[in-house]
């Protein structure tokens, strides 16, 4: 794939502009998967969570330079995406801001995309979890699977088992409750030092 290759940029755009209000990253899939099939794109799960992210990602990189010039910046936070026109100062100091962020670079070179390995993915996502992980996180995730604190890490493979056969996508599940149930299990796991 290239830069004009990603399928996501005519859906994102779209998504962008009819919305009103801030988006987080999982609403803005939401209404991008509304508009157009996602492809398939890759047989082990987490692979393609991994690369349906890095699409994504890749998609309001490549929108957030050609925006700019048409006179809006495209604000990218995890749980805030939107749209801001701008005046004719803050284009040049947007444009400088721009070409300074680590981020960007990382998603617009597609070699990320094809080259990334399972254990490169598994090795990127342990080292989010030594920094995510906390109490809160830690009651939420028993709450999304519906357990108390107290749930023996068998009750907490079993459950996870149960509700992600529920909602796994190939199962006509919904992605984003089979994402959640999937973090949830990965915090209980890594909070307790499970493999």
């Amino acid at each position: 794939m290239t830069d004009n290759d990603n399928p996501l940029i005519p859906a994102v755009l779209q998504v962008l502009r009819e919305s009103d209000q801030r988006l987080a990253i999982h609403q803005l899939l939401q209404g991008v998967k509304a508009i157009t099939a996602i492809p398939e794109l890759d047989d082990d799960v987490q692979m393609a969570l991994f690369k349906l992210n890095w699409l994504m990602m890749n998609a309001l990189y490549q929108l957030q330079v050609t925006l700019l010039q048409e006179g809006y910046y495209l604000v990218i936070s995890t749980l805030d995406i939107h749209l801001e026109p701008l005046q004719q100062a803050d284009n040049r100091a947007r444009q400088r801001q721009l070409e300074r962020d680590p981020l960007r670079d990382y998603y617009l070179d597609w070699s990320h995309f094809s080259d990334t390995t399972r254990e490169q993915v598994e090795a990127l996502m342990d080292g989010v979890w030594q920094h995510y992980i906390s109490g809160d996180q830690e009651q939420k995730a028993y709450q999304v699977l519906g357990l108390s604190s107290s749930a023996s890490m068998q009750m907490i493979r079993r459950t996870y088992r149960r509700l992600a056969g529920l909602h796994h996508p190939d199962k006509g599940g919904d992605a984003l409750q089979f994402m959640e149930v999937r973090q949830a299990y990965e915090v209980l796991v890594k909070a307790r030092g499970h493999r």
